[in-house]
């Protein structure tokens, strides 16, 4: 399983309309033709900052691009751009947009830790 996050900001005074888009689109399709598997999604958002980390198991890439041809990932995006800071918008409704969008905004990993799994007696 791999971590990514992104991270974009949005208009001020828009925060409750982007937290809202944000919490009700419908979830693509969560594996992609080659088999890469979206395990989870969580959305954070303070003063602006909105921060969407992803798990996965397989190619990011693959990913990306399928995320971009689903229809209610582009409608949301869509509507997202209405409500972006300049700098930050994109073109998601292509792969290469969506691609480009994620080499930007793609945040560093700097280091996950696990809990060890107890062990039963």
């Amino acid at each position: 399983m791999e971590r990514f996050a992104v991270m974009f900001r949005v208009r001020q005074g828009t925060e409750e309309t982007v937290r809202n888009l944000l919490a009700s689109y419908p979830p693509p399709a969560r594996v992609t033709p080659d088999g890469t598997r979206l395990l989870s999604t969580s959305v954070f958002m303070k003063d602006g900052l909105v921060i969407r980390m992803i798990e996965i198991e397989g190619n990011l890439p693959e990913l990306i691009k399928h995320i971009a041809s689903e229809p209610s990932i582009q409608n949301v995006e869509r509507e997202l751009d209405k409500y972006l800071v300049e700098e930050d918008k994109r073109d998601a409704s292509t792969p290469e947009g969506a691609r480009d969008f994620f080499r930007r905004a793609l945040m560093e990993h700097v280091t996950t830790r696990v809990a060890p799994q107890e062990v039963q007696a």
